[in-house]
């Protein structure tokens, strides 16, 4: 076989296997991926000004609550039969999640919001290696390489170099929280693919609804903890957003896709959630968004194009 014919085989295999079901399964699984780390970083500015009238962790409980009861009304009368396996697994998926979103938010009065950030984001560098081990899925060398520029563009996003030598608490709390969302992806990835995802996202939503309410409820109750609840009109409209489209939109589309690519491209692609915070910083809140901040906006960029088109 000539050189010419040999080359011109392989570039028709490689496009074969580029527009193949599974590969474009993948490629709308990213996009949807990618829309629900847009709308996460929508949430920041919102969430931003809602916490100085409403306490985070109530905060929390409402919006998964509005969440919980989102979905539950609209897929719950379509679930004919109830699997206690799914059942279970969405409160232990749901517990992981609450863990997470708790242990960040203490962590951000111990520590600035930019090293929470960046630390938080460093699931994107767990997920591969909690992948590896617990699922037995090593990933690619193109998402490897991915997964480096993400971290590094995390950096020069998220980090005031001129800070980020203090070691704090809230750094290890922070990072407790990378821990358990990189759980939390890697789980979804394991069992999304095995049961009905409309019991998974409905357990897990009730979970942590009922959770943030039962830790509200002993910080007032137990610890005498006065607990801020003063929110406005706007708020409640806030509130609705980030309960239907922030959090019951966002993990009904991650745990749908997830069926249909890796983990590791799930933490590559959520990456992106800082991007999307900033620019609507800049844009909603007036932040500033340096040509730092651009250079690792585009080095994220680089690791999720790496990741999505060579492996």
């Amino acid at each position: 076989m000539s050189a010419g014919v040999a080359a011109g085989t392989n570039n028709n295999v490689r496009s074969k296997k580029l527009w193949s079901k599974a590969a474009y399964q993948r490629w709308i699984a990213d996009g949807l991926l990618l829309l629900t780390a847009l709308i996460w970083g929508s949430t920041f500015p919102i969430v931003k000004e809602i916490v100085t009238r409403v306490d985070p962790i109530a905060l929390t409980g409402i919006r998964c609550f509005v969440a919980s009861l989102t979905v539950t009304l609209i897929a719950g009368p379509q679930i004919k039969g109830v699997d206690r396996k799914a059942v279970k697994t969405g409160v232990i998926i749901g517990l992981i999640l609450f863990s997470g979103y708790v242990v960040q938010t203490i962590g951000l009065e111990y520590t600035t919001a930019s090293k929470c950030g960046f630390i938080t984001g460093l699931s994107v560098v767990l997920v591969p290696v909690f992948s590896a081990f617990l699922l037995g899925k090593w990933p690619d060398t193109p998402s490897l390489i991915g997964v480096g520029f993400a971290t590094f563009g995390l950096a020069l996003l998220s980090l005031n170099f001129a800070e980020a030598t203090l070691i704090q608490l809230g750094d290890f709390l922070s990072l407790a929280g990378a821990v358990a969302f990189g759980f939390h992806i890697v789980a979804v990835g394991k069992f999304a693919p095995l049961y009905d995802v409309r019991i998974l996202v409905i357990m897990q939503l009730w979970t942590v609804a009922i959770a943030a309410f039962v830790m509200v409820g002993f910080r007032v109750f137990v610890l005498g903890h006065a607990i801020l609840m003063s929110p406005t009109g706007m708020d409640l409209i806030g509130i609705g957003f980030l309960g239907i489209l922030a959090t019951a939109l966002t993990l009904f589309i991650q745990n749908i896709a997830q069926r249909f690519t890796s983990p590791t491209h799930v933490a590559i692609i959520f990456a992106a959630e800082p991007v999307f915070a900033g620019v609507f910083g800049w844009w909603l809140l007036g932040e500033t968004f340096t040509v730092v901040q651009m250079i690792g906006a585009a080095l994220i960029l680089v690791g999720m194009l790496v990741a999505e088109l060579i492996s």
